[in-house]
């Protein structure tokens, strides 16, 4: 049977296929409102769509040699509602048996439904990221959206592998699986530049013209000795990676995510699988600990709690739920509705730009121009090797002779050129020493500044906060911003005592205190918060705290001594508390009281001095008492008065009591933002709180708002364009009303403007944040997990004050680099001028390679760890942050350089052409006069780095016993070196004079330093008053052109 295809496609809606339409009601009514009917209504305006465009796309089949055309579709659509205005239906389609059938696929109507369902999925997606209840009911709540997503509430998706596949490929995981660096992935990346090839090629050109010159027997010598400073330069940067890797368990941490197993339901069984195979749809069982895989919505469950929002109570009238988040109680389900890149933490994590530390980009650039000189210095020691051969072939007669013939001026300077290039016997020639000095330069400094950042992490640390990256406490140093939120852990009310005034008087010393007193002060202290039912604040514990370890309280004594007998609080505006109690055994009861200074003063009649004396309070001693109040007050003190009494009945009184003193609470979180504010460095308050709360608790901090620009709403700062948002980020001092996408902009035009930002995150939907931010910090154990996992630093007791400890170390640290710095190139420059000098008019250098050796021996370990751990001086808190656009080296630290290095070489120099002469030594004499000189050279150089701009470089050099024991070690090696060498070498041994000659020489590097620095200062001074006399008024001079990145400009008071 055959159906020829007729030109004219028709449509026949009545004859080839019917829509069915039924009542959806039992007694033949539609229901016109609600989810289900809206969603069907949907459903039919689809299929009718796809029915069409399937009817206009299809083609001419053959069927076994016979052309058939499928029958097109009829539609007929009924509806037995009641009100017609909606359809409560049931859809399906019937088709007529043709006398040849084929089912038909139709690109147009998959390409249809696919972006149908993009475009449902979207829309599920935005209420869930909106967290929009009313669009999640009017949807038809968890139900209308699992049978948007073809799932099944209570047995989950069909097991089938296509469709899981489908769903897989919609919308893959966003996290991807660090590669794993291993051996011989770092070997290769070490290798892998031009300074390794180029001495590979000078190693194998030095054995092989060694060999041709010398023979087989010493010819190797040197070729050998660069594949030994090859190998430095190889092992030292993989032990450094290897130590980068292990220091940071964040990378392993988050990758380990992947491997996460979850409970599903698939097929109506439960299943375990992977995080990574979770799909949209899915239905997720959770219970207490277990990570919640996606964002979705609750199902059902009991007593459901996250970690991720304050009302962290997840049920029906907060059913959402975010990916990332930790169930910390209860269990339940959840329907999948997002994964990936498409959850709100993905979606902002897709905005995160992983900027270099920039104190990393700074060791780079600094780590560039070693690399530079490096490759500068291997290609001379490459030209080197071929002119020494020329040289030595030419030895027989064919190059010097032909210089007869040329002028004097040509033979004169191929004369020095065969000085500089010749291997002259038992002294350091050019080739050796150009290869001690790459070593030293490309893996010396990259190698201390490993251990001063390892020393200064433990030191900022100190067992209170965990740090996950390397660079994290250095960065800290070069923070201009904070932006933190009133609820990311921080303790806002952390307090300590500051003042104890009895009798008239502050107390210091509390022995001086009668007994009677102390003893009634420490049960005022606590037995107000033994009769307390509840936890005690931080202000308690403080007060706790403070007791037993100034007073000698024994809480522990006082709890099993005493009955509660009664408690009362006042009113919130009063601010206290009352305990009537008595000792275990006796009848007399005892009244004692705790609050605010003057509702306690009003309670009292007496007063006890610090004698023990009891005082009646006249008017005049109260009006003084009250002074005294407002004058602690001023000083920001939170004032606390405690008042006690004795009784026979057992009523708690409230009048009559006698004052036993005031105590003054200073805000040690305040006092923390205020030093940080001190430091140059800008606080942000950014919360999701509304603007008046948020500016209270700002005023509470001691940041100042100096108008009303300072204060913004998220809202604000979001729908602001580009250009107006970077205008206000400077202003900004509190946002509320805040979305974690606001912080994350905040951060990323914080970035833009040039800052050095920290950021100060607790919840999983600040990760982006902290991530973005140049460092991230969470609070303890009130952050979530993964937030901690994203963050750079962890301060587990939530104290700000630890905050500041790691910035102040930070930039300590920095400080402490800068001055190796100073102190390696000092020494680098001095000797090349020295080498080449010498080199050029003797042939040789008057030091030999073991003793240079010694020289970068003692300038990297002992005087390089010295100045690594200098403390940190009382002034450095008080400078600007340092800027991240500067290099390492700044023009103070040149400033110094240069005429220390060119002071060394002229001494040195001039020594080796007259000192001879001039103290009439032999040349074993000199030479070692002229070791030993450079050696304490460096050594009172020690002293000069320690202070890079003041003169007085003595200042607090007792703080640091290392410094001490560096100088008096190094001494005596010098001058045990001295005595093995003339023993084992023949080397010449100096008598006192000579000795002393040679500490004077070391000791004028500390006139040179202080010359330096005070025409440093005269010149600024002068260029500071010639602009005021220009100007009419006060103006700076810029602070890189003499001075340090970070510091003001230097003056006489730093003598």
């Amino acid at each position: 049977m055959s159906r020829e295809s007729s030109g004219d496609d028709h449509f026949d809606l009545e004859s080839q296929s019917h829509l069915l339409v039924k009542d959806g009601g039992d007694n033949g009514t539609t229901s016109t409102s609600g989810p289900s009917h809206r969603w069907r209504s949907i459903i039919i305006i689809l299929h009718v769509r796809q029915a069409f465009i399937s009817s206009a796309r299809n083609k001419s089949l053959a069927v076994d040699g016979i052309e058939v055309v499928p029958p097109p579709p009829s539609i007929a659509t009924s509806n037995t509602g009641g009100d017609g205005d909606g359809l409560n239906v049931e859809l399906a389609i019937i088709s007529t048996s043709p006398e040849v059938s084929l089912e038909v696929q139709s690109d147009g109507a998959d390409e249809s439904n696919k972006c149908n369902k993009e475009l449902q999925n979207t829309e599920i997606a935005r209420i869930v990221k909106a967290k929009d209840l009313n669009s999640l009911r009017e949807f038809g709540g968890v139900q209308g959206f699992a049978e948007a997503l073809d799932t099944d509430l209570e047995n989950g998706l069909a097991n089938d592998e296509d469709d899981i596949c489908c769903r897989r490929l919609t919308c893959p995981q966003s996290e991807t699986k660090p590669p794993q660096e291993g051996f011989f992935h770092i070997l290769w990346n070490v290798c892998n530049k031009y300074l390794i090839f180029l001495l590979l090629l000078c190693a194998v050109l030095s054995i092989v013209f060694g060999i041709l010159e010398e023979g087989l027997h010493t010819g190797w010598y040197e070729g050998a000795f660069i594949i030994c400073a090859i190998i430095v330069l190889v092992s030292v940067p993989m032990i450094r990676e290897y130590w980068y890797s292990w220091y940071q368990p964040r990378r392993k941490k988050l990758s380990k995510n992947r491997e996460i197993a979850v409970h599903v339901f698939r097929g109506g069984s439960q299943h375990q699988i992977s995080i990574s195979n979770v799909v949209s749809g899915d239905i997720i069982w959770l219970k207490k600990g277990d990570q919640i895989p996606a964002d979705g919505l609750f199902i059902s469950g009991e007593s459901l709690k996250s970690d991720d929002e304050l009302e962290s109570t997840i049920d029906d009238q907060n059913p959402f739920m975010c990916y990332g988040a930790k169930v910390i109680n209860g269990e339940g389900k959840m329907l999948v509705v997002s994964i990936g890149k498409d959850t709100v933490w993905g979606e902002m994590m897709s905005n995160v730009i992983n900027a270099s530390n920039p104190l990393q980009v700074q060791l780079d650039q600094l780590n560039s121009c070693i690399q530079i000189i490096g490759v500068l210095i291997t290609i001379i020691i490459l030209v080197v090797l071929f002119l020494r051969f020329e040289f030595n072939k030419g030895s027989a007669g064919s190059v010097i002779p032909d210089l007869k013939a040329k002028s004097a001026a040509i033979k004169e300077f191929i004369d020095a050129i065969y000085k500089i290039v010749k291997k002259p016997k038992g002294k350091t020639n050019l080739l050796t020493s150009l290869t001690i000095i790459l070593v030293g330069i490309a893996e010396g400094l990259p190698l201390m500044v490993t251990l001063a950042l390892n020393y200064w992490n433990k030191k900022a640390l100190s067992g209170k906060a965990t740090t996950q990256d390397f660079l994290a406490c250095i960065t800290m140093g070069s923070v201009t911003t904070i932006c933190t939120d009133k609820t990311c852990g921080l303790n806002l009310n952390q307090s300590e005592v500051d003042m104890l005034y009895i009798s008239g008087q502050f107390f210091n010393n509390e022995s001086a205190i009668a007994p009677n007193v102390i003893e009634a002060l420490c049960k005022g202290i606590a037995t107000p918060i033994l009769g307390l039912k509840r936890p005690s604040s931080s202000m308690e514990d403080s007060l706790l705290s403070w007791a037993s370890l100034k007073l000698g309280l024994k809480l522990d004594i006082l709890q099993q001594e005493c009955i509660i007998v009664e408690v009362k609080e006042l009113n919130f505006e009063e601010e206290g508390c009352g305990v009537l109690m008595r000792k275990d055994g006796e009848s007399v009861n005892s009244s004692y009281w705790k609050g605010s200074a003057s509702t306690i003063l009003a309670m009292c009649s007496s007063y006890y001095s610090s004698e023990g004396a009891m005082n009646v309070i006249d008017e005049q001693k109260r009006v003084f008492f009250e002074q005294v109040i407002a004058d602690m007050q001023g000083k920001h003190l939170k004032t606390i008065a405690f008042g006690y009494k004795q009784t026979d009945i057992a009523t708690l009184e409230e009048t009559g009591l006698i004052l036993l003193g005031l105590l003054g609470l200073k805000n040690s979180f305040r006092k923390s933002m205020e030093d940080c504010i001190g430091a140059g460095v800008n606080i942000k308050l950014v919360s999701g709180c509304d603007a008046s709360e948020l500016k209270s608790i700002a005023l509470e901090c001691g940041l100042n708002i100096p108008n009303s620009d300072s204060v913004v709403l998220g809202e604000n700062f979001r729908n602001s364009t580009h250009e107006v948002r970077m205008e206000m980020v400077d202003q900004i001092c509190v946002m509320a009303s805040s979305l974690p996408s606001d912080k994350l902009l905040l951060v990323k035009c914080l970035k833009e403007k040039g800052q050095i930002v920290a950021m100060v995150g607790a919840r999983t939907d600040e990760t982006p944040a902290l991530k973005e931010a140049n460092v991230g910090i969470t609070m303890g154990s009130g952050s979530t997990e993964m937030a901690r996992e994203s963050s750079n630093i962890i301060i587990w007791n939530g104290d700000f004050n630890s905050l500041f400890t790691i910035m102040k170390c930070g930039r300590c640290a920095y400080e402490n680099i800068q001055k190796f710095i100073q102190l390696e190139f000092t020494v680098t420059i001095a000797w090349v001028l020295i080498n080449i000098v010498t080199t050029i008019y003797f042939g040789d250098v008057p030091i030999t390679t073991i003793q240079y050796f010694y020289v970068c021996f003692i300038v990297a370990v002992p005087g390089g760890l010295a100045l690594l751990m200098e403390p940190p001086t009382k002034t450095l808190m008080k400078k600007s942050p340092i800027r991240s656009i500067n290099s390492p080296i700044t023009r103070t630290m040149w400033r110094n350089i240069v005429p220390q290095a060119l002071y060394q070489a002229a001494i040195l120099v001039t020594f080796r052409f007259i000192g001879q002469a001039v103290l009439d030594t032999t040349q074993k004499v000199s030479n070692n006069m002229i070791f030993n000189s450079f050696v304490l050279c460096q050594v009172f150089n020690w002293f000069n780095a320690r202070e890079l701009e003041r003169k007085n470089v003595f200042k607090g050099i007792h703080r640091n016993c290392w410094f001490w024991m560096a100088m008096v070690g190094t001494i005596v090696l010098l001058a045990l070196y001295t005595k093995i060498a003339n023993i084992l070498a023949s080397s010449a041994r100096l008598n006192p004079e000579q000795w002393a000659f040679c500490f004077l020489i070391g000791a004028v590097s500390w006139v040179i330093d202080w010359a330096v620095k005070s025409t440093s200062d005269f010149i600024a001074d002068r260029f500071h008053c010639s602009n005021i006399g220009s100007n009419g008024m006060t103006s700076s001079p810029s602070s890189e052109s003499l001075i340090n990145l970070e510091s003001p400009l230097m003056s006489n008071s730093s003598l």
